[in-house]
C-alpha cells in the first residue's frame, strides 16, 4: 500500500510540477512567540517562514482546503527546522481530523489533522485567526493584499479541549518557499500517530519530493 501511495503521489507532483496538494502558495515572513510549555517550542520569540496556499488549487475566492505551513529555523532535530503544516479542519473529536473547505484565510479552524505524541499524550495542533482580524476571503490575491496576520496556536487534548500554546504573527511577504516537510523536520521525542497512517504519510510526502522538479 505504501508503494502505491508513494507511485501515486509523485505522479500528481510530476504532473503539476508543483507538491502534489498545495502546489501555489503565498509565502510570508513572521514571528513565533510560545505562551505555554506544552510542546518543544523555542525558548523566545524566534523567526518564521510561512506559506498560505489553496489544497486543490482551487481559482480566486473559490473555497478549498486552506493551509497554513510555518518553519521554525533551529526548532527540530540536530538544529534543524521544524516544519508545521496546518489544514482547514473541523475542531471537534472526528471534525479535527478531517479536512474541510474555507471560505476565507481568516474564518473558522486549522487543524494538524493527525496527534503529535509526546511522551505518553496525543496533542493535536490548531490555529485561530485572532478574534479581531478581518475576514480575508480565500483567494491569493486577497491574502497578498492584507497588511498583517495573527495566529493563536492550540493544542488538542484527547478529550477534545483546546489551550492556547503560542501565537504567530505575519508580516510580510518572504523570498522563495522552502520544501516544507513535517515528516524530516520535527523537534526530537516528537512523533506523529498512529504510527500506521505515520508510515503512509512519509511514502505520500517522499512521492511528492522525488515528483517535483529539482
Amino acid at each position: 500500500m505504501t508503494g502505491l501511495v508513494s507511485a501515486g503521489f509523485r505522479g500528481l507532483a510530476a504532473l503539476r510540477r508543483a507538491p502534489a496538494f498545495h502546489p501555489v502558495g503565498l509565502v510570508l515572513r513572521g514571528e513565533l512567540r510560545a505562551i505555554a510549555d506544552d510542546l518543544p517550542w523555542p525558548s523566545g520569540p524566534a523567526p518564521v517562514v510561512a506559506r498560505l496556499s489553496k489544497g486543490a488549487g482551487t481559482p480566486g475566492r473559490l473555497p478549498d482546503a486552506l493551509g497554513l505551513a510555518v518553519r521554525i529555523p533551529g526548532a527540530g532535530r540536530d538544529g534543524g527546522p521544524w516544519d508545521i503544516l496546518l489544514t482547514t479542519a473541523g475542531r471537534g473529536h472526528l471534525g479535527r481530523m478531517l479536512p474541510r473547505p474555507a471560505p476565507a484565510w481568516t474564518r473558522g479552524a486549522y487543524s494538524s489533522l493527525v496527534p503529535y505524541r509526546l511522551g505518553d499524550r496525543l496533542v493535536w495542533l490548531g490555529a485561530w485567526a485572532e478574534a479581531s482580524s478581518p475576514r480575508i476571503e480565500a483567494s491569493l490575491e486577497a491574502a497578498r493584499a492584507a497588511e498583517s496576520w495573527e495566529f493563536v496556536f492550540r493544542t488538542g487534548r484527547a478529550d477534545g479541549r483546546w489551550s492556547d500554546t503560542a501565537v504567530l504573527t505575519l508580516t510580510g511577504p518572504g523570498a522563495d518557499a522552502p520544501s516544507f516537510d513535517p515528516m524530516l523536520n520535527r523537534p526530537g521525542g516528537l512523533e506523529f500517530a498512529p504510527d500506521w497512517l505515520a508510515r503512509v504519510r512519509e511514502r505520500a510526502y517522499a512521492g511528492s519530493r522525488a515528483g517535483r522538479p529539482s
